[in-house]
């Protein structure tokens, strides 16, 4: 018996040793994200928060890993949990204020966000920002901006025609009223028109969008695409020079 006390008294000091300050795991998460070892780093802060959550650097812990699943995960449902956790666990910290101050922005930061994933190629982690971004807040001003970004990268990006009209009549049906609607029940027609060759459906949406909008500033083009619908461009009298 007496042999088996010194192993366990080393088995309890490895332990000891193994762990490490709320600054060591600070330091180590900084470190990993210079590797761009992301996964380390969220490990290294949720342990940090687990093991010593009223440590003074708790609440940058916290904010951190906000920071981190917006700008290296590209997750806004987990950075916006991280914020709320800063501002709920962390109240009067600078990281807190800081945190409020970007919930309060953050469908527009969701909307900027898509967009550069999208100039990034990034294409469906920009979709899936937008579609959270409709779900989180789907009465918020921008959600009309973000349905016609998602029917948008549908249109020019995929060049899947059939989903982009899809996703532009949702404006139409969810966003009445918006200034995104009669831009979008223009590119219905247009997609018809242009992409889809469906020329009765493309007069159909056309037609709508006059009933509706008749002084916008699209009535003109429609009007145009209307009257020159199947056309060649050669029979069009005011594009014929291009061709010739």
């Amino acid at each position: 018996m007496k042999t088996k006390i010194p192993l366990i008294l080393s088995g309890v000091l490895f332990l000891v040793g193994c762990t490490k300050s709320a600054p060591e795991l600070l330091d180590q998460a900084e470190k990993s994200l210079n590797e761009n070892q992301v996964e380390l780093a969220i490990n290294d802060l949720e342990s940090l928060l687990k093991e010593y959550p009223r440590d003074s650097l708790a609440s940058l812990a916290q904010y951190k890993l906000a920071t981190i699943f917006k700008n290296w995960k590209n997750d806004p449902h987990s950075a916006f949990e991280s914020l709320q956790k800063t501002v709920t666990n962390y109240s009067g910290s600078v990281q807190a204020d800081q945190a409020q101050k970007e919930l309060k922005t953050f469908p527009e930061w969701v909307i900027n966000k898509s967009e550069v994933l999208r100039k990034q190629k990034l294409i469906k982690e920009s979709i899936q920002n937008l579609i959270y971004m409709l779900e989180k807040f789907p009465t918020n001003e921008l959600s009309p901006k973000a349905q016609y970004m998602i029917g948008d990268i549908y249109m020019n990006d995929l060049r899947d025609f059939e989903t982009a009209v899809k996703e532009y009549r949702k404006i139409v049906a969810n966003y009445s009223g918006s200034n995104q609607e009669p831009h979008a029940q223009f590119m219905i027609g247009y997609i018809y028109a242009n992409a889809l060759n469906d020329f009765d459906k493309a007069r159909f949406e056309y037609n709508e969008f006059l009933k509706r909008f008749p002084e916008h500033e699209l009535s003109p083009s429609v009007k145009f695409e209307i009257e020159f619908l199947g056309k060649d461009i050669n029979e069009i009298p005011t594009l014929k020079h291009i061709t010739s």
